[in-house]
């Protein structure tokens, strides 16, 4: 979205952008934010960082734990889910160093920079595209409890089967998905067919291509959304922005979405597929027109 500091504040000032928000990885894979004035941004910023306490971010010791996060311009992005004019940006998290900083190796977006430097440094490919699935489950009720004496938790979607018998407060039309029989199912039985669209155009706002998205197998609401291919870092920081997109979009509809990979027992689970494309001088490398089902001895 933008090149240089100047850029990010022209815009700020003509679209009277309040805030910027900056959000980073922890080691669970999990975004954290950090929010500044708009009027705070400057230079300096993009040269010396913003610090912050790595160790509870789970990166060091709290000894050693003085980090910097420097962001990525062409990442800004208008924020979605804030009442407030905001701009949001995500980057890179580096050490502090004597004369400079340098990158924090274990900061989960340097390691994608730093494999897709590998694999060309190595010649095994010049690019590696790749394209995630994302399964999740949109849950109407969620409720747990861990204590000394007593462990329990409950899960609920209105279109599930088993509040078929339903009656009381909550009106029942009898329109719900058997367990495992909800692939592709269609409206009124899909009953978050606006939630899906009204996702997909944040996404898309956002640079997000999604290929497509639809109820999924599970009957407890399951659903996916299949976006198009993208260089590595590309589609990691996209992956970051889906999840993030779709469980703010669940919230703003009194809904939960989660990517537990089996949250309900006898039901379909939530996986993500990863289709993945080697290229090296323009050409796929899993290809071989020769090899068994067209797959090069590379791919097998």
């Amino acid at each position: 979205m933008f090149t240089t500091i100047k850029e990010v504040i022209t815009y700020c000032e003509q679209n009277s952008i309040r805030m910027i928000d900056f959000k980073m990885i922890d080691l669970n894979g999990r975004w954290r934010h950090i929010t500044i004035p708009a009027a705070r941004l400057d230079d300096k910023i993009m040269q010396y960082g913003i610090g912050f306490d790595g160790s509870n971010y789970g990166y060091a010791p709290v000894e050693k734990s003085d980090m910097v996060f420097i962001p990525e311009l062409g990442s800004a992005h208008l924020e979605p889910f804030t009442d407030t004019p905001t701009l949001t940006m995500i980057g890179n998290v580096c050490v502090i160093g004597a004369q400079e900083n340098r990158p924090f190796d274990q900061y989960p977006r340097n390691v994608a920079i730093r494999a897709e430097q590998f694999m060309r440094e190595k010649g095994f490919a010049d690019r590696m595209i790749i394209g995630p699935e994302f399964e999740f489950h949109l849950l109407d009720h969620i409720s747990y409890e861990c204590k000394p004496h007593k462990v329990a938790y409950t899960l609920d979607a209105m279109q599930a089967e088993w509040n078929s018998g339903l009656h009381g407060e909550r009106q029942n039309l009898g329109y719900h998905v058997p367990a495992n029989d909800g692939y592709h199912a269609a409206p009124p039985h899909d009953t978050t067919f606006s939630f899906r669209n009204k996702v997909c155009m944040l996404l898309e706002e956002w640079g997000v291509n999604v290929k497509y998205h639809h109820h999924e197998v599970g009957g407890t609401c399951q659903l996916e959304f299949e976006v198009e291919l993208g260089d590595i870092v590309e589609m990691a920081d996209q992956t970051m922005i889906i999840k993030y997109v779709i469980k703010n979009a669940a919230i703003a509809n009194h809904k939960t979405a989660t990517f537990m990979p089996k949250p309900i027992f006898n039901e379909a689970g939530n996986g993500m597929h990863v289709h993945m494309l080697l290229m090296k001088d323009g050409k796929p490398l899993f290809y071989d027109a020769k090899g068994y089902s067209g797959l090069s001895e590379q791919a097998h």
